[in-house]
């Protein structure tokens, strides 16, 4: 069964669905798993790349796998799944207009997917499978551009150039390669007592009746407390700031230039600095301690910055890895005004961002000092007393994270969804080990600990239990061979792309292409079927 779901690279070789069949879609398993969102997505920006250069030294190498570059080249596998998307994606009636704001993707996609391929052709290669010339002059005929009338046509393939034949007979070649990795790695199928057990995991379930407590409803007097409690956060700073990309000597020097009097800092921000402050002269305006030392690499110089005098010029510092700058204090550090509304605000965002342990352990507390009843008896009634809100959610079953595949042009959950729940407070119940451990493990009619939910504390008690027959369950069976694959596709890509044999300059290799090509496709719009815009700056 497991072999129903997307063929593999190179499986449609033998069976006569060769490269020219990407009329009817793309043929790539790895487009599938986990990504089938980005189909939605096009390349037509960039045809101008085959005719670029005449020189294959125009063409940059996107990246290697155990040395072996990946490159772009006119009738490349990277080329033709860039086309194959493209034409897709035609057919998916995607407007023409927008085909250039998605270039990145698609032709992230494509080198992703050609990193796959020339990894798993090493591995197979590097595990002694050989394919001998026969089997290739076997694949060959079944190739689709050579058919006529159900059968390979001679005619056909004399008529077709000798360059064109090489490369077909290249990327069929391949193709037995990657085939041949499927096969092994498809024949790993789950027994039938791994679906069986699977399948069990739907059967039992259960129905709660539960309360929760929003973390929204953090009060300001909690908020006050911890922000005064820990002021020194919410002090403000008036800054301006130079930064400078090149090296630190080349810091130190502009700003001994400003230690001199030769040149003004805000003269020095505005011909040299390297930050989103530089047109301004440098002014950084008001800042809040906590996200100004954030901005350091070491916490303990944003303390001696801090520290300076109104119109005082800092040391350099250093604040990422290729980044240095130096400060002009404005405003010497104040004290926070936890009168003021904005205050307050900025203390709740940042305890909601950096300390949510805070909030959890305060709406714990509350659940436990309210919810005082160890069963079921009296629950409810304890809970309409605090003003609570009391719901009722079932039946729930043994669905950790809701895992889901993709197969008949939609994606399917592996645990049919028997469940489901408007209310937010549980929005996240079926991402939480804790919760469903809780649920499943709790005897009926017992009261739960308080469970941390997404942005909730919940309070539960089992309140009625079933067990779902084989029917219930009969989707799951049969489903369970096909999430098992495409977890298989998925472990192969991600194992390939964060392997240590991997080298991806794809990013260095793109911006390089994309700032060429823009003045390339000027030449080259009268040739091609759509033209080449240079794409908006953002």
């Amino acid at each position: 069964m497991a072999s129903q779901t997307n063929k593999p690279e190179g499986k449609e070789v033998a069976k006569g669905e060769g490269k020219s069949k990407s009329k009817k879609g793309i043929k790539n398993p790895f487009l599938y798993v986990g990504t089938i969102l980005l189909l939605v997505i096009v390349i037509i920006a960039f045809v101008f790349i085959p005719s670029a250069g005449s020189t294959r030294s125009s063409i940059p190498t996107f990246g290697s796998w155990n040395g072996k570059p990946i490159q772009y080249k006119q009738d490349s596998y990277f080329a033709n799944q860039v086309a194959q998307i493209n034409e897709y994606l035609r057919q998916q009636g995607l407007p023409e207009e927008n085909f250039q704001m998605y270039a990145y993707q698609v032709w992230r996609i494509a080198f992703q997917s050609t990193a796959i391929r020339t990894a798993l052709i090493d591995t197979v290669t590097r595990s002694g499978f050989r394919v001998t010339e026969k089997g290739v002059d076997e694949a060959m005929t079944q190739l689709e551009q050579f058919q006529e009338d159900g059968k390979f046509s001679i005619d056909k393939y004399n008529k077709t150039s000798k360059a064109t034949l090489l490369a077909l007979r290249n990327s069929t070649k391949e193709d037995l390669y990657v085939r041949r990795y499927y096969e092994d790695m498809y024949s790993i199928s789950p027994s039938t007592a791994e679906i069986q057990f699977v399948a069990n995991m739907a059967k039992p379930q259960r129905t709660i009746a539960y309360t929760s407590i929003s973390m929204a409803d953090f009060p300001d007097t909690e908020v006050l407390a911890w922000g005064q409690k820990n002021s020194e956060l919410f002090r403000t700073i008036g800054v301006s700031r130079i930064t400078i990309t090149s090296s630190e000597s080349d810091a130190k020097k502009i700003l001994k230039q400003v230690q001199d009097n030769k040149l003004s800092f805000e003269d020095a921000a505005k011909s040299h600095s390297k930050d989103s402050y530089a047109d301004q002269g440098g002014d950084a305006g008001s800042v809040i301690y906590y996200a100004f030392a954030d901005s350091f690499t070491n916490k303990d110089d944003a303390a001696k910055v801090a520290a300076l005098k109104k119109d005082e010029v800092s040391d350099v510092y250093k604040i990422s890895d290729k980044a240095w700058s130096f400060f002009k204090i404005n405003a010497e550090l104040a004290e926070p005004d936890f009168t003021n509304a904005a205050t307050i605000s900025e203390v709740r965002s940042y305890i909601s961002e950096k300390e949510k342990g805070t909030i959890e352990s305060w709406a714990i507390a509350k659940a436990n000092s309210v919810i005082t009843s160890t069963d079921a008896n009296g629950f409810k009634k304890i809970v309409q007393n605090a003003k609570l809100p009391f719901n009722e959610a079932g039946p729930m079953y043994v669905n950790l994270d809701t895992p889901t595949f993709y197969a008949y042009g939609q994606q399917i959950p592996l645990l049919q969804n028997y469940w489901s729940n408007s209310d937010p407070a549980l929005a996240d119940a079926e991402k939480s080990e804790s919760f469903m451990t809780e649920v499943f493990s709790l005897p009926k009619g017992t009261v739960s600990k308080p469970q941390v939910v997404g942005d909730y504390v919940v309070v539960f008690y089992v309140k009625d239990e079933k067990t779902a027959s084989d029917d219930d369950v009969a989707m799951t069976k049969f489903a369970y061979p096909y999430f098992h694959q495409q977890a298989l596709d998925t472990e192969t890509r991600n194992t390939v792309l964060k392997s240590k044999n991997f080298k991806d300059d794809f990013n260095k290799a793109f911006l390089s292409l994309y700032n060429t090509g823009a003045t390339s496709s000027k030449k080259t719009e009268t040739t091609t079927t759509t033209t080449v815009k240079e794409p908006e700056k953002k």
